[in-house]
């Protein structure tokens, strides 16, 4: 067990006693599992201190049957002390489609692009942030789709197109999954016609 990140987590239940609703101990690691409305509070003491200033990453789950539905995972570093710690908040009510996070890009700003990833592909929207919008899928993506209930074989998608996501008035319904060729053409086999028209952007012979 990581004694510094102990210390750290005693300290914090000392510093925050409502903050911490559970520690899970795991192959070594230590998860500290928190109230969502402390959140930024912890992150920003645990940085200042006891040197968690690096952010790994930030990544969530989706667990379809439970609620709350998502946890949201933050991993963090002390560089000096060769030391990581979890922190996860849960989040998402019974039909709520966009539950909310408080940012941490005011504690590491390197948190800009983690989750404006987590909110392009699972939904969750983090107040605050500076910059939310999309960094995978096209801005027009009307899905998020690391969510469990999004289609394994993707969407069947109109002809011509070329990448993005047309914003349908009805449900278009599921069809295969759409794949590109080496050349960057779009083939579906499950489709009678294919388009002949280049993409746009790609230079004509």
């Amino acid at each position: 067990m990581d004694t510094f990140a102990e210390a750290a987590v005693a300290a914090l239940r000392e510093r925050f006693p409502q903050a911490v609703v559970e520690t899970v101990e795991h192959r070594g690691e230590l998860t500290v599992v928190l109230a969502t409305e402390h959140l930024v509070a912890v992150c920003d003491y645990l940085k200042r201190h006891h040197q968690y200033s690096f952010l790994s990453t930030i990544t969530a789950v989706d667990w379809l049957e439970r609620v709350p539905r998502y946890d949201v995972v933050y991993q963090l570093l002390s560089l000096p002390r060769r030391s990581t710690l979890a922190l996860k908040v849960r989040v998402g009510g019974k039909r709520e489609e966009h539950p909310q996070v408080p940012s941490v890009t005011g504690v590491w700003p390197a948190a800009n692009w983690y989750e404006r990833e987590v909110y392009d592909l699972f939904g969750i929207i983090f107040t605050h942030h500076p910059d939310l919008r999309r960094i995978l899928m096209p801005s027009n993506w009307t899905t998020h789709p690391l969510r469990k209930d999004y289609p394994l074989t993707g969407f069947d998608l109109p002809e011509p197109h070329w990448g993005g996501q047309v914003p349908y008035d009805v449900d278009p319904g599921v069809g295969r999954q759409t794949l590109r060729t080496p050349q960057g053409r779009e083939l579906n086999e499950s489709r009678s016609a294919f388009t002949t028209n280049p993409e746009p952007g790609t230079p004509r012979a």
